[in-house]
């Protein structure tokens, strides 16, 4: 707990048998905002040689912040259990980065968000969706 106003889980997860085990963490902050996951380690871009992979979030800070879900589609609620939403999520994410790795295509489908830069500044960019269809999760 970070001054009673935020919430971080640390743990190390594996998405398989033979998968990688991954440090994250699971940060939850005080309000309505749903929670963020980070893979802190091993450094995702660097196992996929530069390149960036699909379904991740900019932002400012260390690790990689996990697009889990469609948030339009109101598949998150404070109610449901973490380990049966984000935990699972992440692990399932983690699964199909590593086939991804194998494959070069994301095979889990859903809507990919294309960086786009922000007016008022080049360096800076925001997540945005052109596809119809949510990110495929696990129930």
């Amino acid at each position: 707990m970070r001054r009673g106003k935020e919430l971080r889980y640390h743990f190390s997860i594996s998405p398989g048998r033979y998968g990688r085990l991954y440090d994250c963490v699971l940060q939850i902050l005080a309000g309505e905002q749903p929670p963020r996951m980070f893979v802190m380690r091993p450094d995702l871009v660097e196992l996929s040689g530069g390149i960036r992979p699909p379904h991740l979030y900019d932002h400012d800070g260390p690790g990689a912040l996990l697009c889990l879900y469609w948030p339009k589609n109101g598949e998150w609620d404070a109610r449901l259990k973490l380990a049966n939403t984000y935990i699972a999520w992440a692990a399932e994410w983690l699964w199909y980065f590593e086939q991804w790795l194998k494959h070069g295509q994301w095979l889990a489908g859903g809507a990919h968000p294309t960086r786009v830069p922000r007016r008022w500044s080049p360096h800076l960019y925001r997540e945005i969706s052109t596809a119809a269809e949510p990110p495929l999760i696990v129930q």
